[in-house]
């Protein structure tokens, strides 16, 4: 994030970017000036920001994504599946995606619904956990999708491609 492509890619429009999956602490901690030019991606240009995976998926979230009120709080938390859509997903690409997404194993994780912000779109969600979901920030977004992508398992691949 700090080298001379993402100087490069921060400044594009309506593109996406996509995190893959982190095993270890959150994955790496950004300097200042790729934590600045990570928010200058995600709130100007109308980018997505898609981070996938897991617990610490979301700590790097968590310790590298800013918005105007600081950063995010996102509580990892595991429940098993299936996960169903939810109404908000209605008028989305998600619309188009399964009903129910599968919990195979401990390769889905998501984060406590109520540590979501304010403002905060939940696709899919069990009991009070959400595995896919929207922050809107700026004119871009952050996006998680909690499956680890270990195997290739067809609704999550439509979920990531939607």
């Amino acid at each position: 994030f700090d080298g001379p492509q993402f100087r490069y890619e921060y400044r594009n429009v309506h593109s996406q970017l996509i995190v893959p999956p982190l095993e270890i602490s959150g994955g790496p901690l950004l300097g200042w000036n790729a934590i600045h030019r990570l928010y200058m991606y995600v709130n100007y240009g109308h980018n997505s920001l898609i981070v996938v995976g897991g617990p610490a998926s979301l700590l790097f979230i968590n310790s590298n994504v800013i918005n105007t009120d600081g950063g995010y709080d996102l509580e990892p938390k595991w429940i098993t599946g299936p996960y169903e859509r939810q109404a908000a997903a209605e008028g989305t690409p998600f619309a188009a995606c399964a009903a129910t997404l599968p919990g195979p194993g401990t390769q889905v994780h998501g984060a406590a619904i109520s540590s979501l912000p304010r403002e905060a779109i939940s696709y899919y969600e069990t009991g009070d956990v959400s595995v896919v979901f929207e922050i809107p920030s700026g004119e871009g977004r952050v996006l998680f999708l909690g499956f680890d992508f270990t195997e290739p398992v067809i609704p999550w691949v439509h979920a990531l491609i939607a």
